[in-house]
């Protein structure tokens, strides 16, 4: 059943046999009790709610109730009244991956996902989390949860997971980039000023040390003068092989440096590896694993990290790491470097 009430959130729902209610597991997941005309009139106000993902209607008290909900978390049931009818809406990957973390054009007033003031691009909306395909809805209380933000927050809950950050503050040796994109080979950077240079004192190792207080910079394909240009920077990053050995990425957290917001990374890329150290410079030897947002915000306080960005679908372990910047913060506004002063990986 198509619901065309609103063209913008028109959803595909489908309705249970006669004779039937859904039955939540929480109270909070009712989220709408009132009367309407029709079944269709129910369904268009569900779809017309980008929280609701089941509706029950009564043909003949007019009950139409909404529930953010689905059969993860509550039951459709059989009742004694015959006039009694559930619908669902049905969702897909397909309806997600074309929009998610793309611009806030991609999703505006679309019930499947909404447009972020944070990262300023489309996430999943309240009470739903990113999975790697879709956005589900958070779990409740001692329910299976893979990830940080698979809980509800809302009612403090979070999910507790035995992860640790992968590297070791002192023993990697960490290789800077510039000129570098995914699947490319590497053109590794050198201490100094100048096209493909970083500032003495604020390397590379400086990303891993777990400390705020110091940073990494990268000039990329600029000449380090004050005024740089807006792509200054850019294509630019890290690699490293772990020396706690192979170890499965699940989720990242960048921190920002001390000054100057327009030089935080926006957009980046992190690649995984098994080859050994001779052909880590080539391309062909890595393997894309994320492609997105940093986690830090348009308005992020100096100094601290970002929100964690989780790798859902990644399931390898890798011995190497490379972690490359392709978008800045900075907006068009000219800038010498990119610097952050934290990257920490956590994982297995």
């Amino acid at each position: 059943m198509n619901s065309r009430a609103h063209a913008i959130y028109s959803s595909t729902l489908g309705l249970s046999l006669q004779g039937h209610e859904f039955q939540p597991h929480y109270g909070v997941q009712l989220i709408f009790n009132d009367t309407a005309e029709s079944v269709l009139l129910c369904a268009a106000i569900c779809t017309q709610n980008p929280s609701c993902r089941i509706f029950d209607y009564d043909s003949s008290s007019h009950r139409c109730r909404l529930f953010e909900a689905d059969l993860t978390n509550g039951a459709i049931i059989a009742v004694g009244s015959q006039m009694s009818i559930v619908g669902s809406v049905i969702l897909s990957a397909s309806l997600y991956a074309s929009m998610y973390n793309q611009s806030c054009s991609a999703c505006q007033e679309n019930r499947y996902q909404t447009c972020s003031s944070t990262t300023n691009a489309c996430q999943c909306p309240g009470n739903s989390y990113w999975n790697g395909s879709m956005c589900p809805l958070t779990l409740f209380q001692n329910v299976a949860c893979h990830q940080i933000d698979a809980c509800r927050s809302d009612l403090n809950l979070s999910c507790i997971i035995n992860y640790y950050v992968l590297t070791t503050n002192s023993t990697e040796t960490v290789y800077a980039l510039w000129n570098t994109t995914a699947c490319s080979d590497s053109s590794l950077a050198s201490n100094g000023t100048g096209i493909g240079k970083y500032y003495s004192g604020e390397g590379p190792g400086n990303a891993f040390d777990r400390n705020t207080n110091t940073k990494y910079t990268n000039s990329g394909a600029c000449n380090n003068t004050a005024s740089g240009s807006p792509t200054c920077g850019q294509n630019t990053g890290v690699y490293l092989t772990l020396q706690r050995g192979a170890s499965m990425l699940v989720a990242f957290r960048l921190a920002t440096a001390n000054s100057y917001p327009q030089r935080d990374p926006l957009m980046i890329t992190i690649e995984g590896s098994n080859s050994n150290s001779t052909e880590l410079t080539r391309g062909s030897s890595w393997t894309l694993l994320y492609n997105g947002s940093s986690g830090i915000s348009t308005t992020q306080t100096r100094l601290t990290c970002g929100s964690t960005q989780w790798l859902p679908t990644n399931s390898t372990w890798y011995a190497s790491y490379r972690f490359l910047v392709n978008l800045a913060m900075n907006n068009g506004v000219s800038m010498p470097t990119i610097q952050y002063s934290e990257v920490e990986l956590f994982g297995y």
